[in-house]
């Protein structure tokens, strides 16, 4: 059958590849910080030994990256299940097995990928969360999807300040207070000692000493699990909802939307986020003081008004970002290649040069790597049709090696 004659679901969306692409570049910027910090770090704000350039720059970063692009990455991971599930109706295939297979082999390449790489790991939590989706939300209905994404992506500001409000009602009781943020204080103590030893593991430790802080690491970030989940598999909802309405399916139809959003996440997207860089730079958000609270609320609005401007604005110029795409079309092997290179660069057991680039140029660095993995990936995607990662991926998910060689 001609391509050109098959649905739009039933052929490769080049807008979605770009829209990878871009979100790989926002991915790799925020990550970057915590190739070089201990990753226990991010409750405690911005790094307090930071002063002038490097110091604007880490706000700018925080402002208008951190927490943004998760989000873009979490919806487009949704639309990529919807699609993958219209495209199955279409043809009456079987799907749901394999796409429990799928969300299998993510999660097995996310934890080796956190043990043995970084512990800054996404794609175990994607898979989690993937597991979530289809278990809770395998029928819900179109309308209902946004609702529900709406209602998980404020869950973890909800808790915020419930515990803000309870730590605040206990100032009437000066002793129950003064035990309370006693506690709290210990804690940190003790993460900042954490984190201390973390970095001198970082540093100058082999790659056993540091797979086994990696452990460590990932008790940390999966005992937090409920600040992490819940917003992604929201935006993994949002992703399905753009693509079951057909928006990110024809956006050609549907620029209105887009331009819409553009203007209104900016407008009201980027006031929030800078908002909530400026209460939360230097906090501890693992202590809910109302000031946290109201920053962890901008932020978390701000992100997800920003990450649908940013979302509408490549889509909108999706034509003229082409050149992303094959970056996009091998996003899992960009991905892991980002931590490969980068943790092997500043790590003990690689170049060790932990601490020895200032935050001033990590823009620049940023900017220069992702242009290196755009020429890359484009001289690849001539050649071959997959990433090597998402070759061997689908070659587990499919039980058999598949074609790897561009026809």
């Amino acid at each position: 059958m001609d391509s050109n004659r098959l649905a739009p679901t039933q052929q490769r969306l080049e807008h979605l590849d770009v829209l990878r692409g871009f979100a790989l570049l926002g991915i790799l910027l925020v990550n970057f910080e915590w190739f070089t910090r201990p990753l226990q770090a991010i409750v405690l704000g911005v790094d307090p030994g930071l002063a002038g350039l490097d110091a604007a720059s880490d706000w700018l970063i925080r402002a208008v990256a951190e927490g943004k692009f998760y989000p873009l990455f979490s919806m487009l991971f949704g639309a990529g299940f919807a699609l993958m599930l219209e495209r199955a109706e279409a043809r009456q295939a079987p799907f749901w097995g394999l796409y429990l297979r799928r969300l299998l082999v993510l999660l097995v390449f996310g934890a080796i990928h956190m043990l043995l790489v970084w512990a800054g790991d996404i794609l175990l939590i994607y898979a989690l969360c993937g597991f979530m989706m289809v278990l809770l939300f395998r029928k819900t209905p179109t309308g209902r999807l946004w609702k529900w994404a709406v209602a998980f992506i404020v869950l973890p500001v909800v808790l915020m300040w419930m515990g803000a409000l309870a730590i605040w009602g206990t100032q009437g009781d000066p002793a129950l207070h003064e035990s309370i943020m006693a506690g709290f204080e210990a804690d940190a103590g003790a993460l900042q000692e954490r984190v201390a030893v973390a970095a001198e593991v970082h540093a100058a430790g082999s790659w056993v000493e540091n797979v086994g802080q990696r452990l460590s690491d990932a008790r940390f970030t999966l005992a937090n699990f409920v600040f992490w989940v819940p917003p992604i598999l929201g935006y993994f909802l949002i992703g399905r909802w753009l693509i079951a309405t057909g928006r990110l399916v024809r956006p050609d139809q549907h620029r209105l939307f887009f331009r819409r959003w553009r203007s209104r996440g900016l407008i009201v997207g980027l006031p929030l986020a800078v908002l909530g860089a400026s209460l939360l730079h230097g906090a501890n958000w693992s202590i809910p003081t109302p000031s946290v609270a109201v920053g962890v609320s901008a932020t978390t609005v701000g992100a997800l008004f920003l990450s649908l401007a940013y979302l509408s604005m490549v889509t909108l110029a999706s034509d003229r970002l082409r050149f992303l795409a094959p970056a996009g079309r091998m996003a899992l092997t960009n991905y892991l290649l980002q931590s490969l290179f980068w943790t092997w660069t500043f790590y003990g057991h690689g170049l060790g040069l932990w601490g020895q680039l200032p935050r001033a140029t990590h823009i620049v660095v940023v900017l220069a790597f992702f242009a290196a993995q755009v020429v890359l990936s484009i001289w690849w995607m001539r050649h071959f049709r997959y990433g090597p990662a998402e070759w061997l991926w689908r070659s587990l998910i499919y039980l058999r090696r598949q074609p790897m060689r561009a026809a």
